[in-house]
């Protein structure tokens, strides 16, 4: 069974984020985020793009992912359309929750994308291929070795 797309991103200063989330709604979600370490490069200097953990709304979130160049470290975002917003921690609290999609980057570049849709599975996959990013691979449960959906 897929559970979703594993792939690299460049270790460079980027709109990455957005462009990782571009085939996804971003602003139906509500948006659990890690506030891990990440910063947005602006005309004043580098500040933490996420300041702490956070509950935001689609809205709020996408402007703050599309406006900018960001430096994304470390990043943990999970997404919900329904339910209860709570944090996510192995993959099967994942399938048995309101969580539709997690998001985790991890050293700057390695990028791990769970979802429960089957088709925007298929979606990402071809929109990272096409974004030209590395290594991209379909997350399974016979080569995922990932117990924890949390990136520590």
């Amino acid at each position: 069974m897929r559970r979703g797309v594993s792939f690299k991103i460049p270790n460079a200063y980027g709109s990455y984020l957005s462009e990782i989330l571009r085939p996804i709604e971003v602003e139906r979600y509500t948006w659990l985020v890690g506030g891990e370490e990440s910063y947005v490069v602006g005309n004043d200097g580098i500040d933490p793009l996420f300041q702490e953990p956070t509950v935001m709304e689609g809205g709020p979130f996408t402007d703050l992912i599309t406006h900018g160049e960001q430096y994304l470290i470390f990043v943990d975002l999970k997404a919900f359309l329904n339910g209860p917003i709570t944090e996510i921690e192995t993959y099967e609290a994942f399938l048995s929750s309101p969580c539709d999609l997690a998001v985790l980057i991890v050293d700057s570049m390695f990028v791990d994308i769970y979802c429960k849709n089957p088709r925007m599975i298929d979606h990402l996959y071809e929109h990272m291929l096409a974004c030209g990013f590395a290594d991209v691979t379909y997350l399974t449960d016979a080569n995922d070795s990932r117990t924890r959906l949390t990136i520590w």
